[in-house]
């Protein structure tokens, strides 16, 4: 199944070549493309290490044309002595005649004219081989200096590994070593008066000729200073230290040191005769070099630590700084955009810290380094204010800038509240901190941050008076209302209940003063939304409060009032238009509901919803006057209420006990009753007993009397009983 399913590739004959085949293939191209990417890192080692290839390449060509030229100096000066020297001591040439004489006059004199070639006349040997001794004498003398030479010639390769290796102490050392060379063999002889000038002009000239080296050096040495001080103010434009940073500053003054003894060599030697002059205008000149040199300083030190600054804090706070921080990161939307804010608020925050900490470091160092300059100077006050004005120049420039990037990031980037207090908080901790050198900035703050938090909550406001509007336009397109009804919910139903919740609402008030919306709202969802965008929009007043945005918050409140007006005009007007399909009565009478609720209910109650988050004092005294206007209608209502359930409680005991009495009155005659009922019993059956003795008494004496007299006459039956008793014997 497998051999049916998979197709060969090589049949058996040629299977082994074929697959070595395929192996050397494969190879070729690992190769080719190792050999391919080999090219391709080289290339960019070389475009990387370019500017070094130039620089050696370029130093190169400059150390190969120099040793040209003085090849053919050497040349050009070695091969006229070398020819002068052989003549002088050719003696066939020396007894030639200078002028054509004797026989052989004018064939000697056209001989000198080919051999001289223009050449000056040849002296004789004994002279050029004094003149040449000599020579030979003085190149002696100096091969026996030759390290001495060595060392001299050396001193501005020396002086520029010192630049490089920021051994400022010996390069400095090196400098004033060159004023000194300067002023002990190049401008010794320039202020000695002489009376022969000519004499002098002629040793002037051999001194300035037997001084080139000398010269030369200087001029390396001048010129690697220059390098030295480039090197100080690219170190300045680094992070260092305060340590480093009084280094750096000491460095550059004792090479405006060196540069001043310089001045001061050439004007004293170039001032004249041997006699000592009154050092009154030079000194002077030299203190109007020092203060322009240190101004200069000062100057250079404030840029280059300006350049550092800018360096830290140019990109923070950017769209590249914040793509770069959240294009990593793939997420839904929600995601993006939250990882976004919080990625943007971290690089504005981290901007101000570091602006912040930059900028008093800068300021701290340079009153540390620069406070006490000018102290020692005849007329110190005016250069000390001078040093003090560039300062304030300075942290003005720079507090400018920062607040001008901190606008345009802020109209970016910033897009709530809450990163809003926290750049506020940063900014602000920022000027208390430059207070502390004189430079607080914080009521410049306020322009800043207090439009672009009116903007936040004039968002909010439009995005739900947007909303609202595009709901009726939905609608009245559509011909529904559906979406414009609800349900009325009322907490009022009965009397009990509203009266708790008027107690409770009275509570939440006097406890946040913030009044509770109005239900009644429910029943027209538009303005409810509409009412809810409103109130978070002034939610967002509680994160960062500004007072001085007060005044734009209630002008655009009182616009979005106008608006939402001509809103719900509008739509009426709409609606009351003929021929509008679907449930037009029921558009119309929502239209004019809504109408009538905004005019009553919702505009009062975004009044008072307004003063209370911006916390008017007039209002709020209104509300507590309200409050407590309330609190004692509760209060007596609850005393009422207590009094009424008191006397209550005092009539209902009453009556238990009147009724507790009564049952009491009623068990007496009930038992009196029956003690009577007792008594009358116990005298009925002893009356009765009585009467039954009574009667049998005279049934027995009727019986005899009828034995003795049978037939006589009844009597009437009340003459049994007296007149006044009854049949019991009772009254």
């Amino acid at each position: 199944m497998a051999a049916n399913t998979a197709a060969p590739i090589l049949n058996s004959s040629t299977a082994g070549t074929s697959f070595s085949a395929y192996y050397e293939v494969d190879e070729r191209v690992a190769a080719r493309q190792a050999v391919v990417l080999a090219d391709e890192r080289w290339r960019s080692l070389c475009t990387q290490h370019a500017s070094t290839f130039v620089a050696a390449e370029r130093r190169s060509a400059s150390i190969r044309g120099a040793l040209r030229e003085l090849l053919n100096e050497i040349e050009g000066k070695a091969k006229p002595c070398v020819k002068r020297v052989g003549r002088a001591l050719d003696p066939n040439y020396a007894n030639v005649p200078a002028v054509g004489g004797g026989v052989d006059g004018v064939e000697g004199e056209g001989k000198r004219r080919d051999d001289d070639d223009g050449d000056e006349h040849i002296q004789p040997a004994s002279v050029l081989l004094a003149d040449l001794a000599e020579k030979h004498r003085l190149r002696r003398r100096t091969l026996m200096q030759h390290s001495s030479l060595i060392e001299l010639l050396e001193l501005p390769s020396l002086m520029d590994a010192c630049v490089r290796s920021s051994l400022y102490e010996d390069a400095l050392s090196i400098a004033g070593f060159a004023n000194t060379l300067e002023r002990r063999h190049l401008l010794e002889h320039g202020g000695s008066g002489g009376q022969q000038p000519q004499a002098q002009t002629n040793e002037k000239s051999n001194d300035n000729k037997n001084n080139d080296v000398v010269a030369g050096v200087v001029f390396e040495i001048r010129r690697r200073e220059a390098d030295l001080r480039r090197m100080l103010i690219h170190r300045l434009r680094q992070d260092v230290t305060m340590p480093q940073c009084l280094e750096v500053v000491t460095a550059l003054r004792r090479l405006n040191g060196v540069e001043l003894e310089r001045r001061n060599n050439s004007k004293s030697i170039g001032g004249g005769g041997g006699v000592a002059s009154a050092p009154t205008s030079s000194d002077h000149d030299l203190e109007g070099v020092h203060a322009a040199m240190e101004m200069r300083l000062q100057v250079d030190f404030l840029e280059a630590r300006d350049s550092w600054l800018e360096g830290g804090v140019n990109k923070v706070g950017s769209a590249q700084a914040v793509a770069v921080v959240v294009s990593p990161m793939p997420s839904s939307a929600s995601g993006d955009k939250s990882s976004g804010t919080s990625a943007q608020a971290e690089q504005i925050l981290d901007g101000i810290e570091q602006y912040r900490t930059r900028c008093f470091e800068i300021v701290t160092q340079f009153l540390a380094i620069f406070r006490g300059s000018f102290a020692a100077t005849s007329v110190a006050s005016d250069n000390h204010d001078h040093s003090f004005s560039l300062l304030s120049m300075w942290i003005a420039r720079r507090i400018q800038s920062f607040l001008t990037t901190l606008s345009s990031n802020m109209a970016t980037h910033i897009n709530d509240t809450a990163t809003l207090r926290d750049a506020l908080d940063a900014a602000s901790f920022f000027a208390s901190s430059m207070g502390r050198v004189g430079a607080d900035f914080q009521p410049l703050l306020g322009p800043i941050f207090e439009p672009r938090l009116s903007d936040m909550i004039v968002r909010h406001w439009n995005d739900g008076l947007n909303g609202m509007m595009e709901t009726l336009k939905a609608c009245r397109d559509a011909g529904i209302a559906g979406p414009l009804f609800g349900t009325e919910t009322s907490t009022n139903a009965d009397g009990n209940h509203g009266s708790e919740n008027h107690d409770s609402s009275v509570e939440m008030m006097l406890s946040s003063r913030t009044p509770a919306p109005p239900r009644k709202l429910l029943a027209v969802p538009a303005l409810a939304r509409f009412l809810n965008v409103y109130l978070s929009g002034l939610n967002e007043l509680r994160r960062c409060l500004l007072p001085g945005a007060f005044p734009a918050i209630r002008s655009a409140q009182s616009k979005l009032i106008a608006d939402a007006k001509m809103a719900l005009q509008a739509n009426e007007r709409s609606v009351l238009t003929p021929g509008l399909r679907g449930e037009a009565a029921r558009l119309r009478e929502v239209a004019s509901k809504m109408k009538s609720e905004f005019d009553q209910c919702l505009e009062p109650y975004m009044t008072g919803c307004l003063e209370v988050a911006l916390g008017s004092v007039d209002y709020a005294m209104a509300e507590a006057k309200a409050g407590e206007r309330a609190r004692v209608e509760a209060e007596k209502a609850k005393a009422e209420k207590e009094a009424a359930e008191r006397v209550k409680a005092e009539a209902i005991a009453l009556e238990k006990a009147e009724a507790k009495a009564a049952e009491q009155a009623i068990k007496q005659a009930i038992e009196k009753a029956k003690l009577e009922e007792a008594l009358a019993n116990e005298t009925a059956e002893a009356t009765e007993k009585d009467a039954v003795s009574e009667v049998g008494h005279t049934l027995e004496q009727n019986e005899i009397s009828f034995v003795d007299n049978p037939t006589p006459s009844l009597q009437n039956e009340s003459d049994f009983f007296d007149d006044g008793e009854d049949m019991y014997g009772s009254d």
